[in-house]
């Protein structure tokens, strides 16, 4: 099954503040990435489109989606945000207004919640398959555990409604000053392929950087409790994960985090629990992690999944 993966002629990837969209998105996935422009070559059985669409775009992929179905690939528009369905960004409404339209579906990074899952329910003709963050191996950086800080790294948006458990742990620490010394908090870089000034430039590499320095990597799924790629960071960085595992990982990475109980104590006394217990726990979320999203497994499981449309 030949795949090849679309993205914008004119979006600015190269500013986005993670690897999670565009040509990045699909580097551990070894699949050719193309611009939009070129979609209507007709050399691939299934077309995966990036969401980041800019005017430009929408107006290849609305002439290309009016060549009848035969006479074109299967097209997957990817879902990467459980809110995306509320949006006003019009290039990006566009991806739902195409429910239901013949040779249209979705891959969703997340397991469907929220808005999307409202959305999937509604859908007649069109189907869901998952493409979620392939674990990249060569983004690992192994700085012994015991050379690093004892300290919980903490990083992201701070709002109250989307990150609760993060909000909350902020106000706790604001609030209990002993919190202070066992975390350390990178605020969010802002949106810079938005157009807005960032924040600071610790992202990508630098990201993963600057985690490796810490024992714990501080980890919540947002309201939705989806899989951010936060989780396959922490992995990356070595770090024990602390928090609350994402719903479809708990069953797997369940017993290697300290959940997140809104009692200071408790990561306390995780932060100073015994080296080799610490070290075991890092080592273990990342081997499970590094199997449950290698790059095989999700192509084979994206393929798979595509096939039983196919076969509809």
């Amino acid at each position: 099954m030949r795949i090849i993966y679309f993205h914008s002629d004119t979006h600015s990837y190269d500013k986005a503040i993670y690897p999670g969209v565009g040509p990045a998105f699909t580097k551990p996935l070894s699949w050719e990435a193309r611009p939009i422009s070129q979609i209507g070559q007709g050399d691939c059985e299934v077309a995966v489109v990036d969401n980041r669409l800019e005017p430009g775009d929408v107006e290849v992929l609305k002439k290309h989606l009016a060549v009848p179905a035969s006479r074109r690939p299967l097209l997957f528009f990817r879902v990467s945000d459980p809110d995306m369905p509320e949006t006003a960004n019009p290039c990006v409404r566009f991806i739902f207004d195409c429910a239901d339209h013949p040779g249209v579906h979705y891959a969703t990074t997340y397991d469907p919640e929220g808005p999307f899952l409202a959305f999937v329910t509604t859908l007649k003709v069109s189907r869901v398959v998952h493409l979620p963050y392939a674990y990249d191996s060569s983004r690992e950086l192994d700085t012994p555990l015991s050379g690093r800080r004892r300290k919980i790294f903490l990083s992201g948006s701070n709002s109250r409604i989307l990150y609760p458990l993060r909000y909350a742990l902020r106000r706790k620490r604001s609030r209990f000053p002993w919190l202070r010394p066992l975390l350390f908090d990178l605020k969010h870089p802002g949106y810079p392929e938005d157009g807005k000034p960032p924040r600071h430039d610790i992202t990508h590499a630098r990201f993963i950087s600057l985690a490796s320095q810490f024992t714990h990597f501080f980890l919540c799924g947002t309201l939705h409790n989806v899989e951010l790629m936060k989780y396959v960071e922490c992995a990356y960085a070595g770090c024990v994960p602390v928090g609350v595992p994402a719903t479809s990982l708990k069953a797997t990475t369940g017993r290697f985090f300290q959940p997140y109980t809104a009692r200071g104590f408790d990561l306390a006394r995780d932060v100073f629990q015994a080296m080799p217990v610490l070290e075991k726990r890092a080592a273990g979320y990342r081997a499970v992690m590094r199997e449950l999203r290698s790059p095989a497994r999700i192509i084979k499981d994206f393929s798979a999944e595509v096939r039983s449309i196919e076969r509809q």
